[in-house]
């Protein structure tokens, strides 16, 4: 693959949903070698191919239409219109002398075919930027539930125990558990992008210098201290922790999760990492 500058990346961020990606995105955007343009997430592929991504395509095009949109509302649109665009502009931001790294966040590309995954590999690759992914990882139960917790803040709803109630009732529903099948979003990224070109984190060791200094070896730029004082886009428990119950019927839901990821990951000591495996 040939490169520019001896080295420009685009990093296509998969998610998971509520597993440390604002952070992350904060973090590498304070790097003086990191432009990742006009926003965090971009959804322009998920809009694209994903049905749950239909409300946000139509959000986006109204946005770029109404009489007072920003220069950054009608470019993103025009990603839509002419997908090439969508490349030629990160490649146009690794142009800047001290810029190694671009990246688009967007969680829901975790849902992504492995055609397309592989379609934004080569178009990156076709442009002298070498594409790499990153995917972080969370305790099922506890992403499940700070996803729940945001939908539930989202509303407006203020009932004691809502969250919970909505946990049991919502947990097998797509919007959540299809978010939390890390195995599969593995395998798609792995043949789509290739082994060497996919970063694996866990929110659980997000913060850690030593997981931050890898995250900088592998795209290229270098470690900067983070402001561990600074939280982004938390979800509040509000009203404590799940009952066993709820945790239980969550947690087995999705043993095949904990299994890939144990299997993927043996150095790991995943049951204290995750300590909703003690439910299986």
């Amino acid at each position: 693959m040939s490169q520019r500058r001896g080295g420009a990346t685009f990093l296509l961020g998969v998610g998971a949903q509520k597993s440390g990606t604002a952070w992350m995105h904060r973090y590498l955007e304070s790097s003086p070698q990191c432009d990742p343009g006009f926003r965090k997430e971009y959804h322009i592929w998920d809009g694209l191919d994903l049905p749950s991504g239909r409300l946000v395509r139509q959000r986006i095009e109204a946005q770029a239409h109404r009489p007072d949109a920003g220069e950054s509302e009608r470019r993103r649109w025009g990603f839509y219109e002419d997908p090439e665009s969508y490349f030629d502009y990160f490649a146009g931001l690794l142009e800047a002398p001290q810029v190694r790294l671009t990246a688009d966040i967007t969680p829901a590309y975790a849902l992504l075919d492995s055609e397309r995954l592989r379609m934004i590999r080569d178009a990156m690759v076709q442009r002298a930027v070498r594409p790499v992914t990153v995917y972080l990882m969370r305790d099922p139960v506890e992403r499940v539930w700070s996803a729940v917790r945001m939908d539930i803040r989202r509303k407006g709803i203020e009932k004691p125990g809502a969250a919970e109630h909505r946990l049991k009732v919502m947990a097998d529903d797509d919007q959540y558990a299809i978010r939390t099948r890390y195995d599969l979003t593995m395998d798609r990224l792995e043949g789509a992008f290739g082994r060497e070109s996919v970063f694996y984190g866990f929110y659980e060791t997000l913060f850690d210098r030593s997981t931050l200094a890898d995250l900088c070896a592998f795209l290229g730029i270098d470690f900067h201290e983070p402001d561990l004082s600074r939280q982004v886009n938390v979800s509040p428990k509000g009203d404590g922790d799940l009952s066993d119950e709820t945790m239980r019927r969550v947690a087995r839901g999705f043993a095949p999760v904990y299994a890939a990821v144990a299997a993927r990951f043996p150095s790991i000591d995943l049951p204290t990492l995750w300590p909703s495996m003690r439910y299986l």
